[in-house]
């Protein structure tokens, strides 16, 4: 029997990460967490799951996790999610979406993590020219926080 590789979770200990580390553990899958509980929640992450209070722009925490725990995949769901806020204070959004993004990657370049599974966002289509949204639909973010997903997703193409 093959063992599976650990995850890393960001962002556990928010609504959709908690979620995902839920169906990875009913998967069979060794999950880790980090989340800097800003806006997460310490009591979201199951207990008896290895959790980090950290930020994954830490990347000597980060690459340490990486090592611990032989980490297989990252499943990145950390990250300032609301739209108004984007308008009024676009900078925080380029830190906390696609700087700190580009923190995580380069660790998990540099720890030779093979998977990396971004969760994004629809807003980085702006006002789609069709209904539904297909994923080559033209992306055209009209605000901060899908335009700073969507430099993560090219980030993340151009060093897959």
């Amino acid at each position: 029997m093959t063992t599976k590789p650990a995850v890393l979770v960001t962002g556990g200990g928010g609504y959709i990460g908690s979620h995902a580390v839920l169906a990875l553990m009913d998967a069979g899958w060794p999950v880790v967490v980090i989340d800097n509980l800003v806006t997460g929640f310490r009591f979201a992450v199951p207990d008896g799951v290895p959790f980090v209070e950290g930020d994954i722009e830490d990347q000597p925490l980060v690459e340490q996790i990486l090592r611990q725990h032989g980490i297989g995949a990252i499943m990145h769901f950390a990250g300032s999610v609301v739209v108004p806020e984007s308008v009024d204070n676009p900078l925080k959004y380029y830190h906390n979406n696609s700087a700190k993004t580009r923190s995580l990657i380069e660790s998990a370049v540099r720890c030779g993590v093979p998977h990396f599974i971004f969760s994004s966002t629809a807003a980085t289509y702006g006002i789609p020219e069709t209904s539904p949204v297909r994923e080559d639909c033209p992306q055209r973010p009209i605000n901060p926080y899908g335009m700073s997903k969507l430099m993560s997703e090219i980030m993340l193409k151009d060093v897959a």
